[in-house]
């Protein structure tokens, strides 16, 4: 008879939830976090760094700031060079520049997390729900997504795709000139279920509470981030609240709630399958390799001429194999890899090769990156390559503009949003460098990225596959769509109409 206390696999999923949620809360929220790191404590101290001259009339650089980031930028930047203090963003801040900002993400004696905990006292609100791996540089979140997700994206893009293609049919349909009032809550919802799909498994992704969960926490961060409060006291009041008010807590219980008897079964099912001399089938999702491996981790508790040349390669190594004499017809092909039945799925290989919908999603994130964020604190006083000096406790912030718009950097008409940009160019968008900042850098660059890049690519080539025409339902907001920050939702409805194909159509990729 099968034991299920003998598994203890009541305990196991709610402290291994406790781990794996905040890991997909961290790959949602990615980019929003990264938008508001920014400095309450105060700019160094070394008095070689100038201080910018406050305009007549304000207290502060944040009007001028925010009037134009790239005029103010620019002109400090001019004035002052890559290095200087001045008073933004409701804080006191010490703006790095050009090719210095690398020496910060370089150098283990900045850190981004204590920046984020000094800014919004967010450790108290994520240790508040987990009982393993409580210290705040634990490198667990960052293995646990390097060894179970970004080398198995192969394996999850087929469950990926199936979820959007679905979600696209069931939300849009034909989208013959549908309006959609509200697109950002339906990506919310198709990301979500892809996401929970590969972290909790199909079963638990068909709840629609978990699938709510997965947009929701995102919102819940708002919390944390004070939601416009730029003080001290802001922090301070999260480190005390969150030991019992953490909002965070409704989502664990969602998650456990949906996962516990999924889990159940799977450890009946496996005991049941070690009874009889059998190998147990495991799921493929993040949830199984967390139960599998929970002591490792120290646990107590589309692109049309894309898929047509791959579709080619694949008839060219079917009949390979017919002229070797290694199948005797086509039919031997079917149930296999090479059934032609497949040659125009989207697959990792697939939308790796994808060039211009990588580079449209790295043209995104450089153009649309808030112009000053990722902060990261200095646990002693650094000296930079050009003798300056980060002094210990104050916070060194990237101008994200003397990267992104620079043209050695990224090429000519930086200002201006090129698609097609870094076609060609050894520059994709989960390449973490120098010139591209929007994962960090390093050692702690974002370890979900390539997830996150692979699904937006996937939703951008099943849209230009499906969709002939996507357009904004007040053209007027056209422009000030295109340069408002990343994850600022749209005003404005969105018109989808449906492709039509024929010979002479014009292929989009």
């Amino acid at each position: 008879m099968f034991d299920v206390d003998s598994y203890s696999s009541i305990a196991i999923p709610a402290n291994m939830l406790k781990v794996a949620l905040p890991i997909g809360i961290g790959l949602a929220s990615a980019v929003y976090l990264t938008m508001k790191m920014t400095n309450h404590d105060g700019f160094s101290t070394d008095r070689s760094i100038p201080m910018v001259r406050i305009r007549s009339g304000d207290t502060t650089h944040d009007a001028e700031y925010f009037e134009n980031q790239d005029k103010f930028l620019a002109e400090c930047e001019k004035t002052y060079g890559l290095v200087f203090n001045c008073l933004v963003l409701g804080q006191k801040v010490t703006v790095v520049s050009g090719s210095l900002a690398r020496e910060i993400f370089m150098n283990q004696d900045f850190s981004f997390m204590d920046a984020i905990d000094e800014m919004t006292g967010i450790q108290a609100f994520t240790m508040s729900v987990i009982k393993s791996n409580r210290r705040a540089d634990s490198p667990v979140i960052h293995e646990i997504i390097r060894d179970n997700i970004s080398p198995n994206l192969p394996l999850f893009t087929p469950r990926i795709v199936e979820q959007l293609t679905t979600a696209v049919e069931k939300e849009l349909g034909d989208g013959d000139g549908k309006l959609v009032e509200n697109p950002l809550r339906i990506f919310q919802n198709m990301i979500a279920g892809a996401m929970a799909s590969v972290f909790m498994g199909l079963e638990v992704a068909k709840n629609q509470k978990v699938l709510d969960s997965f947009i929701d926490c995102t919102y819940d961060f708002g919390q944390v981030l004070g939601q416009g409060k730029k003080d001290s006291w802001h922090a301070f009041g999260n480190r005390a609240k969150y030991g019992v008010l953490n909002p965070l807590r409704k989502h664990v219980n969602i998650m456990v709630e949906a996962a516990t008897p999924v889990i159940l079964k799977r450890r009946q099912q496996e005991a049941e399958a070690v009874a009889k001399g059998q190998e147990y089938k495991r799921p493929m999702d993040i949830m199984q390799r967390l139960l599998d491996n929970s002591e490792k981790y120290g646990f107590i508790d589309i692109e049309d001429e894309v898929l047509a040349q791959i579709a080619k390669e694949r008839q060219q190594e079917r009949q390979s194999k017919l002229d070797a004499g290694e199948v005797a017809s086509e039919r031997d092909f079917d149930g296999t890899k090479l059934d032609s039945r497949r040659d125009l799925d989207f697959s990792a290989a697939a939308i790796k090769r994808m060039v211009r919908m990588d580079s449209f999603v790295r043209e995104i994130f450089r153009f649309r990156m808030e112009r000053l964020s990722l902060a990261h604190l200095a646990r002693k006083n650094v000296v930079l390559s050009n003798g300056m000096v980060i002094t210990k406790g104050s916070k060194a912030i990237i101008n994200m503009r003397s990267i992104n718009q620079d043209s050695e950097m990224q090429g000519e008409d930086p200002t201006e949003f090129r698609p097609w940009r870094f076609v060609g160019k050894s520059k994709s968008a989960t390449k973490a460098s120098g010139d591209f900042l929007a994962f960090g850098m390093g050692r702690h660059a974002c370890p979900g990225r390539f997830l996150a890049i692979q699904e937006l690519k996937t939703v951008g080539s099943l849209m230009v596959q499906k969709y002939s025409k996507i357009e904004i339902q007040d053209p007027s907001k056209s422009m000030s769509i295109l340069l408002s920050r990343l994850g600022q939702p749209l005003d404005t409805g969105l018109i989808f109409t449906s492709r039509t194909f024929s010979p002479s159509a014009e292929k989009y990729y």
